[in-house]
């Protein structure tokens, strides 16, 4: 079936169309039918996939009162006109002519121009012809001009009628218009197609309705939140298809104009319904809200997909978890680190982290990354002492496919490329092989990585965080660390005191810990005597904030009731050898006791430099010198 079809109301034009249609090779159908039969023609046609129809008079005009299709209509042009009237002079004059206003305008224009009288009759319609052929006869006309009707009532009052015909610039200029709808109406329908492919397969609902609240789009999803087939919905009222629930938020925005995001709504009233995220977005035309689109997601959807993200990322830790406020603590020695540690996350240099194990070195590497400018990029982390030299190499460097017995296939990326416009944090730097320094050295000074079995370096942009509890200085000049390395990643240095000398913390962080496993534990632990806290200060604490953190868990655990006393937590803390350490505090030793040996011990090590002393131990001054004039007594 040709994508146009031309209906001619008479059978010469018709020859004409086939003719052109055929020397340009235009995808026509031609066919002859005038009025009430060339309208059952248009209708056969576009039931068997016409597109666009062509014809012209009043078989266009009933086309376009009965079909849903684009017509273009054959104009009558003044050549055509002119063609009429010199037929028609020849047949007898004076000339009139009976047809509607835009040709009767147009026979008035050609009587002046020729400066020859054309008698005329406007028709209102098809009824009105009997009438206009008495009044021509009765002004002596001869000849009429008028539609294929007319001419055959002429008959009856032996008048002779000659029709408008439609030459051949006419009907191209109709063909070539019927291209350029057919062409724009084919993109219309491709952008359709493109647009309910988006709406169809996307994974949110989506509803969209005009000024009149009159729904207009509808897609599966949708369909399946509000429990509405599609064909029911378009066209209906939105508060005829929307909850409740949704419409005073519909109200709001068509009244505002501001989009409502991020509602949390039950699409239905029974308990149980189905709970989804909404959004409504208004159409803005000149400030005005002309329709309105709203999305929804079903939140349980959103759950699934937001724990796959997090194991996804979680597994690979390619994300930073922790920032500067996840840091517990008010001592001055932990403020300065912190403010310290902000600095270096203004700056892309690599940053080197001493601190004993368990102070919280990978926390402060991700509270660098995560207020520096790679922010947006990957945190990766590993532990160089958690691995064998070979694995840990594969694991850094990654390797192509058969680069070794074992080798994935399709190969893998390693940590330097996973890293790329982010931070790799290498903990326990100090415990890497000489032969991997050396390649890591390779990498940060060109900028490139190479996989293992593979013959092409690839570029990567990555920042280092590396982290240690070794005197690296010491161990460069002991030659079991690289100095080159050394001086490569020793450019911005941060120490993380330990806890011991920040014992004002224990406090926070134990109450930070207790609250935590008390949740975990569902424990309803909401007091800790004072003697608890001294107690905790008077040890070392060799774990730092890793083993307090444990040691508040087994407290949470074992303590019955809703005080944890400085009784009981003597007696776990023993239990789990706290006595064998550092001081010795036996069970029957008063709390007095314990902070003397403490406060002799730390004089000792500062080599009686009581200013040191006093920080180290996280009091004054002057309550150091109280309690030693305490002792004296």
């Amino acid at each position: 079936m040709a994508a146009i079809t031309f209906v001619a109301p008479y059978q010469s034009m018709g020859e004409l169309a086939k003719s052109i249609s055929k020397e340009y090779d235009w995808p026509v159908e031609v066919v002859v039918g005038r009025a009430v039969r060339g309208l059952e023609l248009a209708r056969d046609a576009v039931r068997r996939g016409s597109r666009v129809i062509v014809t012209r008079g009043i078989t266009a005009e009933r086309i376009r009162a009965n079909l849903d299709i684009p017509v273009v209509e054959v104009q009558v042009t003044g050549f055509d006109m002119l063609r009429a009237y010199l037929q028609a002079r020849k047949l007898g004059t004076p000339v009139g002519v009976a047809d509607d206003k835009r040709i009767i305008e147009g026979f008035k224009c050609l009587s002046e121009i020729l400066s020859e009288e054309i008698h005329t009759y406007e028709l209102n319609d098809e009824r009105d012809m009997r009438r206009a052929v008495e009044t021509l006869r009765r002004a002596g006309v001869k000849t009429i001009i008028g539609k294929v009707t007319l001419n055959r009532l002429l008959k009856a009052y032996k008048l002779q009628g000659v029709l408008i015909p439609s030459g051949r610039e006419s009907v191209i200029r109709a063909l070539e218009e019927a291209l350029r709808v057919l062409s724009v109406r084919q993109q219309e329908m491709a952008k359709f197609q493109e647009m309910k492919a988006v709406l169809d397969f996307n994974s949110e609902g989506i509803v969209a309705f005009d000024a009149d609240k009159t729904i207009t789009a509808f897609n599966p999803v949708a369909a399946r939140l509000l429990g509405r087939a599609p064909e029911e919905a378009i066209g209906q009222q939105a508060g005829d298809v929307f909850p409740p629930t949704l419409m005073p938020i519909i109200t709001r925005v068509w009244h505002t104009g501001q989009a409502g995001l991020g509602e949390l709504l039950a699409l239905g009233s029974r308990q149980g319904s189905r709970q989804a995220v909404i959004n409504c977005i208004p159409v803005l035309v000149e400030g005005r809200v002309k329709g309105m689109v709203i999305t929804m997601q079903d939140a349980r959807h959103l759950q699934k997909m937001e724990q796959k993200i997090r194991r996804n990322l979680g597994s690979h830790g390619h994300v930073a978890r922790y920032s500067f406020a996840d840091i517990i603590g008010e001592s001055e020695v932990i403020r300065e680190t912190i403010k310290k540690a902000k600095k270096y996350g203004e700056v892309d240099s690599t940053v080197l982290i001493y601190g004993e194990t368990g102070c919280g070195k990978e926390i402060f590497a991700q509270a660098i990354h995560g207020v520096s400018s790679r922010r947006e990029g990957p945190f990766v982390a590993i532990n160089c002492a958690a691995l064998p030299e070979n694995l840990l190499e594969s694991e850094l460097f990654g390797y192509v496919e058969g680069a070794f017995t074992g080798a994935r296939k399709g190969g893998k990326s390693g940590l330097f490329e996973l890293a790329h416009n982010g931070t790799l944090f290498l903990d326990e730097i100090g415990e890497m092989s000489e032969r991997l320094q050396a390649r890591v050295l390779r990498v940060l000074e060109e900028g490139q990585v190479m996989r293992l079995g593979a013959d092409r370096l690839l570029p990567v942009d990555v920042r280092i965080i590396a982290a240690t509890n070794r005197d690296l200085q010491q161990m460069v000049q002991d030659k079991t660390f690289r100095e080159d390395l050394y001086y490569r990643i020793h450019v911005l240095t941060l120490k993380i005191p330990p806890l011991r000398e920040r014992q004002e913390d224990i406090a926070l962080l134990l109450d930070y810990f207790i609250t935590k496993y008390c949740r975990k534990f569902n424990k309803n632990i909401h007091e800790v005597e004072a003697g608890v806290i001294e107690l905790l200060k008077c040890y070392h604490w060799p774990g730092n904030v890793r083993e307090l953190k444990n040691t508040a868990e087994r407290l949470v655990l074992l303590t019955e009731g809703t005080v944890l006393t400085e009784a009981k937590a003597r007696e776990i803390l023993q239990e789990q050898g706290f006595h064998q350490l550092d001081l010795h505090v036996a069970k029957d030793d008063s709390l007095e006791k314990a902070e003397q040996l403490l406060i002799e011990k730390v004089l000792r090590e500062t080599g009686g430099n009581r200013s040191e002393a006093a920080r180290r131990l996280g009091i004054g001054r002057t309550t150091l010198w109280r309690k030693l004039k305490e002792k004296k007594k």
